[in-house]
């Protein structure tokens, strides 16, 4: 398994200071929370804008299906309820 190393680059960033000073008292990682919580941001962003970019095309997948079902149906061992 390879590890992929991406750069890393300092920011500021403005952080209430009592919730700052709780972290820090508690031990937390702020640059890797922050981290976090900015790389999830990011995904759902672009999950929203590659909905939106494909809004026409999904909406014509469902209206194919709605006219002719799901393909390979008939072979479908689990069906929802």
């Amino acid at each position: 398994m390879s590890a992929t190393v991406s750069a890393k680059r300092r920011t500021n960033v403005t952080i209430d200071s009592d919730v700052l000073d709780a972290a820090r008292e508690l031990g937390l990682n702020v640059s890797a929370i922050s981290e976090a919580a900015l790389a999830e941001s990011v995904r759902e962003a672009r999950a929203r804008a590659w909905a939106a970019e494909n809004r026409e095309a999904i909406s014509q997948r469902r209206a194919w299906v709605d006219r002719n079902g799901m393909p390979l149906a008939r072979w479908q061992v689990w069906t929802p309820e």
